[in-house]
């Protein structure tokens, strides 16, 4: 069989690519976020109302600042940063079947879980409600239209945000007002939030230098943090890491409870 010119071109192409993809070395970064110093006032509690509060308590947590017993802090989002004009870098394989997961996002215990949610664009969102009380699901950005609906008791929703999002979108529940969560949406698949220890894992990075941008919900972004013992300032929350082939273990990454307000 006699291949065309454009049929060889195109496996010339592919193999180009297979290679360049089979040189590539990959690196897993992790690291803890943790809280120095005490912080000035922590959130209270959030009182519930007497309809809700036979299955909810008569009160929650505030998840807007969540500090464990070693001064661990939850809920740190960092994804990669792009200066203008720098293209993404190649992301690993596994991730374009990762992104045909759906992102599930439920009401429980009279808040949203996770709070702070990642996805990317194109990716299905479930949200979910586990309440026995119907539950109203609205969420604002800025590049996505917004959506308000309400999903009854035991039943779950579906949407796709076609768009990323330059910071996190704002989700609530309008029957509700306590309930609020934040929706990260992001192009590249390189993004993470810390979980109740502080911990966070982001897997396969092309090895090298990338930028991330840190954020948190009360201070928006991490103006100021001391990574490997040096502190890093910048008014956009952008660090640099260097990632190495395997694992880069980037130990305590430390943020100031001055900041936390």
């Amino acid at each position: 069989m006699k291949l065309t010119n454009a049929a060889i071109l195109t496996l010339t192409v592919l193999g180009i690519f297979a290679q360049d993809l089979f040189a590539q070395q990959w690196g897993t970064v992790t690291g803890r976020f943790v809280v120095q110093g005490k912080v000035a006032a922590k959130p209270a509690p959030l009182g519930l109302p007497a309809n809700v509060a036979g299955f909810c308590g008569n009160q929650v947590p505030n998840p807007v600042l969540r500090i464990g017993p070693k001064n661990e802090l939850q809920d740190v989002a960092l994804w990669l940063y792009l200066d203008r004009g720098d293209e993404a870098p190649q992301s690993h394989p596994k991730y374009e079947a990762m992104k045909q997961k759906a992102v599930e996002v439920t009401n429980i215990g009279c808040l949203y879980e996770p709070h702070v949610a990642m996805v990317r664009p194109g990716q299905t969102v479930d949200f979910v409600n586990l309440d026995p009380v119907p539950h109203n699901f609205k969420v604002e950005g800025f590049s996505n239209a917004g959506i308000n609906f309400l999903v009854p008791v035991g039943q779950k929703q579906a949407h796709v945000f076609a768009d990323e999002e330059r910071y996190p979108m704002n989700a609530s529940c309008a029957i509700h007002p306590w309930m609020t969560a934040k929706i990260v949406i992001r192009e590249s698949p390189y993004m993470a939030v810390s979980d109740q220890n502080g911990k966070f894992t982001i897997e396969d990075l092309p090895v090298g230098k990338h930028k991330f941008q840190v954020w948190h919900e009360l201070p928006g972004n991490i103006r100021e943090l001391t990574l490997g013992g040096k502190v890093s300032k910048d008014r956009k929350g952008v660090v640099e890491i260097q990632v190495n082939p395997g694992q880069t273990n980037l130990g305590d990454i430390v943020i100031d409870a001055g900041l936390l307000k």
